[in-house]
């Protein structure tokens, strides 16, 4: 049974919403999982109907800066509905370099023309991501967020027709605006500023420009003092009390679990090496800065500036010519480095892994061949094939920016971070009372939990669906060992202990 096999019998990421919403004791669910738009699982159908003159303005290389909006009859295709929209949706060209190539992106705005929203959504944004063969990468390095209990962006593959013509494959990626933090964090109340090229965050002036810091979310009554004040506490505040204050502006620990995925899928086009490509976010509940990731499609072994990313080092990953105090202060806390390293070590041991990871290359590898195959523009822009599709999911190309195919470039990163920081596999302090199930994911009906107060006070298994499990739990030196007493499926489940929810996954 492959990954998708699992994904569409189980539905995980639907149950897991639904799990987590229905335990109290759970978390905060920032990462909101599929729901009727975005099913990773599966490739959905957009088809959009416009004036012909407007679709060639769109095409026509001369309008590639254009951002005026052409309206367009909408109709979607799913597993879950075929939905034509009664009212005209507006279609403008998006993205930064793709608006140079044959095969555009193209963002499309529900509400334009007075439309309602769709399914709860403003906006799609259909990238080519045209820089990768493989058509993955940005979903990955979304999905490894997630993983990491970062908020990040959901994705999902599209076919896109304009006029029935087939424009390709493409990937459809969660616009990060107010309904991205309503599903996150229940509210809206602060603001959003999208962060473009050059927002290194020197106290400088800087986050009073209005290109370099985009105002998303309550424009009318942003003065932009909380984030000037936050830049002067990171760029101002002495080593000795740069702890206790950054962590009164700033949610530090989301940010170092952040690092550890930029860093391991060698997303040098975000903020620590090119600053650029972040979200930042006043919660105007906490009173704190957030940092949410986008634009992930330049990562595992995609290489614009002549680096390795597949063997920088970890320890001087981000631009050392150039300040970027957000990563180099916060690393420059010892108690921070370690927890860092200790992110790293858990991304490698459950996520960033082969044994993770190959049932999902190998699940896309087969989803997107057809579509691939078929796509009138796929050559158009860097001159892949379908068969350079096929062979990038292990091999680079010698003649242009793909420098590792993606089980490559995990072989070789995994094995250079190792190295580069023996921590990772020997040494790292992990948080006091941290408690870590292994093997995770596992394929085995038993599984070992291991903490620093291994004093059994109470432990539950839970389905994804939120049914008790019966296991049977025996302590061996500093570990638990929990084994099932009864077959289970493949799929999620939640382990409580002393107070924590864990996840497990079982394939």
């Amino acid at each position: 049974m492959n990954y998708f096999d699992h994904l569409s019998g189980m539905r995980i990421r639907i149950i897991l919403f639904c799990t987590l919403a229905a335990f109290a004791c759970f978390s905060q669910n920032i990462n909101p999982g599929a729901d009727k738009v975005f099913r990773p699982d599966e490739i959905a159908t957009i088809r959009l109907v416009l004036a012909p003159e407007h679709k060639t303005y769109l095409l026509d290389p001369a309008n590639a800066e254009s951002e005026e909006y052409f309206p367009a009859t909408f109709e979607m295709t799913n597993t879950q509905m075929d939905t034509l929209l009664a009212i005209e949706v507006g279609v403008r060209l998006r993205g930064n370099t793709s608006r140079y190539h044959q095969k555009k992106g193209f963002k499309i705005d529900f509400r334009e023309y007075q439309g309602p929203r769709f399914y709860g959504y403003k906006k799609f944004n259909l990238k080519p991501d045209v820089n990768d063969p493989s058509l993955i990468r940005e979903l990955l390095t979304l999905q490894l967020y997630r993983e990491m209990e970062v908020p990040a962006a959901r994705t999902h593959h599209v076919k896109l027709y304009m006029n029935e013509e087939y424009m390709g494959a493409y990937l459809n990626v969660e616009q990060i605006d107010d309904e991205f933090l309503n599903m996150r964090h229940g509210h809206e109340e602060g603001f959003l500023y999208k962060c473009e090229y050059g927002a290194n965050l020197l106290d400088n002036g800087q986050v009073f420009n209005q290109v370099v810091f985009e105002s998303e979310l309550n424009e009318q009554s942003d003065t932009r003092a909380e984030l000037d004040r936050f830049v002067e506490v990171l760029n101002g505040t002495s080593s000795t009390n740069f702890k206790s204050e950054i962590e009164k502006v700033f949610l530090v620990d989301r940010y170092l679990r952040q690092l550890a995925v930029e860093m391991l899928t060698g997303h040098w086009d975000g903020y620590s090496y090119n600053k650029n490509n972040f979200y930042l976010f006043y919660n105007g509940e906490t009173k704190l800065f957030e940092f949410f990731p986008y634009d992930a499609d330049n990562t595992w072994g995609i290489d614009w500036v002549g680096r390795d990313w597949a063997q920088r080092n970890l320890n001087t990953w981000y631009a050392t010519g150039d300040p970027r105090p957000l990563t180099t202060r916060i690393l420059g806390v010892p108690e921070y480095k370690q927890l860092f390293l200790f992110y790293c070590k858990e991304l490698l041991e459950n996520y960033f892994n082969e044994s993770y990871l190959n049932p999902i290359l190998d699940a896309y590898k087969t989803l997107l061949n057809d579509a691939i195959a078929t796509d009138p523009y796929f050559e158009k822009a860097f001159g892949f094939t379908h068969t350079d599709f096929l062979n990038s999911f292990d091999l680079g190309m010698d003649n242009n920016h793909v420098d590792y195919g993606l089980r490559e470039y995990l072989q070789v990163r995994t094995a250079s971070a190792i190295q580069q920081v023996p921590a990772l596999v020997t040494a790292v302090e992990e948080p006091l009372n941290t408690v870590r199930l292994y093997p995770n994911p596992s394929s085995e009906p038993r599984l070992f939990l291991s903490c620093s107060d291994t004093q059994q006070k109470s432990l539950q298994v839970y389905s994804s669906l939120g049914v008790a499990i019966p296991v049977q739990v025996a302590k061996t030196e500093e570990r638990l060992e929990i084994s099932f007493q009864e077959k289970i499926t493949p799929g999620i489940y939640f382990i409580q202990y002393n107070g924590e929810i864990l996840k497990w996954i079982h394939y």
